[in-house]
């Protein structure tokens, strides 16, 4: 099957299935949820009608009940009982005839109606009679020549056992009214006594068989109910306090289900365009895609041929143009690819070169390391070996000074001589314990203004005599780090003479060297009002054997080291600076008892 047919397919199943999995259920659940509000609303219409009946009857009721009880029939002669039937007729319009009977059957009193339509409302009271229901019994009977009548018979009861009734005969017209009110839209309503009809509002066609046939076994007098069947959709409601009457609601099927069938025609030939619609936009959708397809495979082929110059049209929006913009770019990269592997063996043929440059400078900065291990180890045992004379020289001259008496004229110099032996003895020792560097620091709980101060003690006489003044601000309480105090004393000492050189020849030159807590961070600080770093030497300082010394003097390594031992010590140095108005280089180490401090 080509792409064409594929494509072609599966837009028509896009298209057709949200209205066969979607429109369909929904057509469905529409056409239920219709028949059932129409159910519910033919329902309510029985219930109103229904209950608008019983109201009547209702009232009909009680004015029976009321009047016999006032009067009782059973201590009143044939005159009073006449002259009783009288009011009732006169307090209820609707009746057309009242009567009065005694438990045998036996007519006592008769106001208006004679001959055969009295016969038979009298025996349709005597019927009531037999039935010895309790309330208003409503009966429904034909009278000669006069249609159905309606009889409201009401049993009273008396003394010694007796049953008296008392009935009025109804008119159709009572009921009709309020049929007519409940009638809906294309159908009618029935007054039914079980499954006969009594009345029927005003223009209702006579009950279908088939509708008969239906409503058979289904029509319950004691509760209302529904019935969706195939000639018509039917509701019912039982009448309060009458046993086996109800009132029904009778629409034909083709009335109640005309919305139905139109929704279900509607969907159906909606169905019928969408596909037609689908089918022929699909056509030309799936044309033009097909058509830009096969270009697209043409110019793929022509393109693994070698034939880079080859283009395709890259007008538009949609896929095929997205496509082609594409391949577009890919020719013009593998037009360009052949130049790249040109260029990529002169790159590779610099980039051995400049990895052969590195390596060389990094043997020769190794040299230069071991060579700083040389001297160290030279300025160990130099130091060792004044020390002893100082300590001789020392000694004499203490001794002297205890023998010569106060006011002697050589005791200011042997004072003189004792003082500067101390300060050449601490210099040595200073030199001693800074040049005793091992191959890994030996890390302990430092006090950083005591690695500062004793730094400074090392190059404090080079500076007085530079001229250059220094200012010394250490922290208080003193901030703790762990560390080797020799590696870092060498950091301290070679940012100072950094500071030293970059300040040498500048009038007012000065150098700030200050120790501070920040957070979890223990920070030395060294600033100079030297002659600065340029922005593009900044990013090389800390390169082996690079400087910014107007002077080489195996010079280049200081800073490189001083940031192989901060690093050790699992801290940084971060430096600011600019021409002509000094550097700050600030060390920043982690305190003593913080993490950063236990993982070094």
């Amino acid at each position: 099957m080509t792409l064409q047919r594929k494509l072609a397919l599966v837009l028509l199943a896009a298209s057709l299935a949200p209205v066969v999995g979607v429109g369909f259920p929904i057509a469905a659940w529409a056409q239920r949820e219709l028949v059932r509000r129409t159910s519910a609303e033919h329902l309510a219409r029985a219930r109103s009608g229904a209950a608008s009946v019983a109201a009547e009857l209702a009232q009909i009721d009680a004015t029976l009940g009321a009047a016999a009880e006032s009067w009782r029939p059973d201590r009143l002669d044939e005159a009073e009982r006449r002259w009783l039937l009288v009011v009732l007729s006169r307090q209820l319009p609707a009746a057309e005839a009242s009567a009065i009977v005694d438990a045998s059957g036996r007519t006592r009193a008769l106001v208006t109606g004679s001959g055969a339509a009295a016969d038979a409302f009298l025996a349709a009271v005597r019927a009531a009679g037999e039935r010895a229901l309790p309330g208003l019994v409503l009966l429904a009977y034909d009278e000669p020549g006069a249609g159905v009548h309606l009889a409201a018979v009401r049993a009273l009861p008396v003394r010694e056992g007796r049953t008296w009734l008392v009935g009025v005969r109804l008119g159709t017209e009572l009921v009709q009214p309020r049929l007519d009110a409940a009638v809906p839209e294309g159908g009618a309503v029935y007054l039914v006594d079980g499954a006969r009809v009594v009345v029927a509002s005003a223009g209702a066609p006579p009950l279908e068989e088939a509708a008969r046939a239906e409503l058979a076994g289904r029509l319950d007098p004691a509760r209302a109910g529904t019935l969706q069947g195939r000639s018509a959709l039917a509701a019912w409601a039982p009448l309060r306090n009458s046993s086996g009457w109800s009132v029904l609601v009778v629409v034909p099927a083709k009335v109640a289900y005309g919305s139905i069938v139109g929704l279900r025609h509607a969907a159906l030939t909606a169905c019928a365009l969408v596909a037609l619609g689908v089918l022929a936009i699909s056509f030309l959708v799936v044309r033009r895609t097909a058509v830009g397809l096969s270009r697209i495979d043409a110019a793929a082929r022509a393109l693994g041929a070698g034939e880079v110059a080859v283009r395709l049209p890259a007008d538009g929006r949609d896929e095929v143009a997205a496509v082609s913009r594409t391949f577009n770019a890919m020719a013009d990269e593998l037009g360009t690819a052949r130049q790249r592997l040109e260029r990529w063996n002169e790159d590779l043929q610099r980039e051995v070169e400049l990895r052969t440059r590195e390596l060389r400078e990094a043997q020769a900065q190794l040299l230069e390391a071991q060579k700083l291990a040389g001297i160290g180890q030279l300025g160990a045992g130099v130091a060792h070996e004044i020390n002893n004379p100082l300590t001789g020289i020392l000694g004499n001259a203490q001794l002297l000074l205890e023998a010569m008496p106060p006011g002697h004229p050589d005791r200011e110099s042997l004072e003189k001589i004792e003082t500067l032996a101390r300060r050449c003895r601490d210099i040595t020792q200073k030199l001693l314990r800074f040049s005793q560097q091992r191959p890994e620091p030996d890390f302990r709980d430092l006090d950083a203004n005591r690695v500062v101060s004793e730094s400074l003690a090392l190059v404090e006489g080079h500076l007085r005599e530079a001229g250059i003044p220094i200012d010394v601000s250490l922290a208080s309480p003193a901030p703790r780090v762990r560390g080797d105090p020799g590696h870092l004393a060498q950091v301290v000492l070679n940012l100072l003479s950094n500071a030293r050189t970059a300040c040498l020849g500048r009038p007012g030159g000065a150098i700030r060297i200050a120790t501070r807590s920040s957070g979890g961070e223990v920070e030395i600080v060294v600033q100079d009002e030297g002659k600065g770093i340029a922005p593009e030497h900044l990013p090389r300082i800390f390169e082996p054997f690079f400087t910014t010394k107007d002077q080489w003097s195996n010079v280049g390594l200081g800073l490189s080291v001083s940031y192989r031992i901060v690093a050790e010590h699992g801290g940084r140095i971060d430096v600011e600076s600019r021409t002509g108005d000094g550097s700050t280089f600030t060390v920043r180490l982690p305190a003593a008892g913080s993490s950063a401090a236990t993982a070094a």
